[in-house]
């Protein structure tokens, strides 16, 4: 059985009548008869009781009406839908991204989302260890790291940074001020920070900026991701060093304070694969292209006050 059947059958069932829809279909009518015929044959069903003056459909040819449009609705839609998927329209992209989502990215989200409404966006919580593994292993298609990225096998781009504050508790001595301060004065501190393992980047970055201030921070803690780094802040164990798109979501127990280190800011990539062959991948990258080019970083103006 081939698609034309489906339609031959179609005609032939709406009209009732095998020269009205010889017609409509720009054939003669004994082509048409015995392609009929055929496909009776090849179901090994009578579709149609046929006199002279009269054709109407049997139960069998009813019924085979009625998933005959089933049948053709489906392949348009498939069709469209491959389409969809080829153009970068339709399908699942999966993104991983580290800390915390800042509003800007958000809003990537959101634009790549209308413009793209049939794309179900995934997005998974991974340090950037684990989105670069993710990315090898063709679990996540794009990701939002902490550089450097030292792989030959996946494309960069510059998101932008984000500046560094001090995260503090609040019962603590250097909350009583909120005004900017030296890192110098937290050479005695003792720091929670993320492992390296899985934040390289992050912790190298943290590391190099305390020591361009003349001390290495005393580590008393390391913990995995940055709401579990800001609960262990909150609870007086110490004090840690984090992006200001911190302050988008606030913490309680927490006093936020600025740096007077205009260099201390932590960048952020996009990566992919650079064999990546997903038109998803494709859309998303056009999108981001179109909002960053007038964005040369991710700061963002805030209040630095206890949450």
């Amino acid at each position: 059985m081939e698609l034309r059947h489906l339609h031959y059958f179609i005609a032939v069932a709406e009209e009732l009548h095998f020269g009205r829809a010889a017609q409509r279909l720009n054939m003669s009518q004994p082509p048409l008869s015995q392609q009929i015929a055929q496909l009776e044959k090849e179901l090994e069903v009578e579709l149609f009781k046929r006199t002279k003056r009269h054709t109407e459909l049997t139960p069998a040819g009813k019924y085979f009406l009625e998933q005959a449009y089933e049948i053709l609705n489906k392949i348009e839609k498939t069709s469209m839908d491959v389409r969809k998927i080829y153009q970068g329209e339709k399908g699942q992209l999966y993104i991983g991204y580290t800390g915390i989502l800042s509003k800007l990215l958000l809003q990537l989200i959101r634009t790549y989302r209308s413009r793209y409404p049939k794309v179900e966006v995934v997005l998974q919580h991974l340090s950037s260890a684990n989105q670069i593994r993710s990315l090898y292993e063709n679990k996540i298609k794009l990701g939002f790291v902490c550089p450097p990225i030292e792989s030959s096998t996946l494309n960069s781009r510059l998101v932008g940074y984000a500046p560094f504050v001090v995260a503090i508790p609040s019962t603590h001595p250097l909350a009583r001020d909120t005004s900017p301060l030296s890192l110098k004065e937290l050479e005695s501190e003792p720091f929670i920070m993320a492992h390296r393992k899985n934040e390289p980047g992050y912790y190298d970055t943290i590391i190099s900026i305390c020591n361009r201030a003349g001390f290495s921070p005393k580590v008393v803690q390391e913990a995995e991701g940055i709401f579990t780094i800001l609960t262990l802040v909150s609870t007086g164990m110490g004090l840690s060093l984090v992006t200001n798109l911190t302050l988008e979501y606030g913490n309680s127990g927490i006093v936020f304070r600025p740096i007077l280190d205009d260099n201390a800011k932590m960048d952020l990539s996009l990566v992919w694969r650079k064999n990546e062959d997903s038109p998803l991948v494709t859309t998303f990258l056009d999108v981001f292209d179109e909002m960053f080019k007038n964005n040369s970083n991710l700061n963002v103006e805030f209040d630095y006050q206890q949450g």
